[in-house]
């Protein structure tokens, strides 16, 4: 092969994908059958050191075979079954960056959005619900919001089995003036033993229509709400349940969502 043809295939072998050091390796192996490395270094003017590395990554893209033997040896195969290879090499290749595109991105694009929404919304994404880092800080974060109430609470629950833990604070919103609902549901001698208190101490209470509803929470003066949802592991299994992270807010649209939601169950609700 004249030089200047040489070149030019070697240009094209490059356009393919291929490097200077494969495409040499590989023409080399072309005009002669069954080489060993050293040979191949000799005809292809690549460093021996690096010619092995040369032939590792053109075996990966299915254009040499190994012969076995003592010293190895090296063989090309035809122009057509190594692109036919090579293609598949690149489609797997392809796939393969492409799923690990994909993984990244999941967990780049809360953080892109966060960006992307604060500046075309005006509003900080944080500031929209305040996250609770368990069940007994929203508990102390219920009893701090009762004790802050001026005209009403709202509770609603499933068996309203934690009333015991904020049953003063409600005790002396009431002494204040301030009204107070409570829907929940009678299940067990416990949930109807609450029931009744609450009635004696002169909340409005009712029972839910509903045998399950997965969100537990508290509302005052329509301006303040603290929530959590609940999902129960199985269906009508309710008391294994998982548990998502509370929440607090401040938020008058996402108040507002809540309240028309407990607005139309109390509608249903029984008084006894």
């Amino acid at each position: 092969m004249q030089n200047s043809d040489f070149y030019d295939v070697i240009l094209k072998l490059k356009s393919l994908g291929l490097t200077e050091y494969e495409a040499r390796v590989y023409l080399a192996l072309l005009d002669r059958a069954e080489l060993t490395a050293e040979e191949i270094s000799s005809l292809s003017n690549v460093p021996l050191p690096r010619v092995y590395d040369v032939l590792e990554a053109l075996e990966d893209k299915g254009f040499v075979k190994i012969i076995s033997g003592r010293p190895r040896r090296f063989e090309a195969l035809d122009p057509k079954s190594a692109f036919k290879n090579y293609v598949s090499y690149l489609r797997r290749s392809l796939d393969n960056e492409i799923s690990n595109l994909e993984r990244n991105f999941d967990s780049l694009q809360p953080i892109l959005e966060e960006h992307y929404y604060s500046s075309r919304l005006k509003i900080d994404p944080s500031s929209l619900i305040e996250p609770i880092p368990d069940l007994h800080e929203m508990e102390d974060k219920t009893r701090e919001m009762i004790s802050s109430a001026k005209q009403e609470i709202i509770i609603f629950s499933q068996l309203f089995t934690w009333f015991n833990k904020i049953e003063k604070e409600v005790l002396d919103a009431l002494g204040r003036g301030v009204k107070v609902r409570v829907l929940m549901r009678i299940l067990n001698p416990e949930s109807r033993e609450i029931f009744n208190r609450l009635k004696r101490m002169g909340v409005d209470v009712r029972i839910a229509s509903e045998d399950w509803y997965p969100v537990r929470g508290t509302i005052v003066d329509r301006c303040k709400l603290i929530f959590l949802i609940w999902v129960p592991r199985e269906e009508r299994r309710y008391w294994s349940p998982i548990v998502y992270r509370p929440h607090y807010t401040e938020n008058r649209g996402l108040i507002s969502i809540f309240l028309d939601a407990f607005e139309y169950r109390w509608s249903s609700a029984s008084t006894s």
